[in-house]
């Protein structure tokens, strides 16, 4: 889920290619500092601050997480 997380916000931001693969490990790594999902939450929120709304990063959020469930009962 993260990583698809952030592979949108990095084009959200308008990242190029070379620092797109650098900003999803950082969304990942954000989610290391505390249990639950509230420090990606954070991150995204402070990184996306002025182009994207708390709502649209949570429903984001949910919308990656069920994707990243969906290709792993796939597998």
């Amino acid at each position: 889920r993260n990583k698809l997380l952030g592979a949108w916000a990095a084009e959200v931001k308008g990242l190029d290619e070379d620092r797109i693969e650098e900003y999803v490990r950082e969304v990942v790594k954000s989610d290391f500092q505390e249990a639950g999902d509230e420090d990606v939450f954070r991150k995204l929120k402070a990184d996306l601050e002025g182009l994207v709304d708390e709502k649209a990063i949570r429903s984001k959020m949910n919308e990656c997480l069920q994707s990243a469930r969906d290709k792993l009962s796939k597998s």
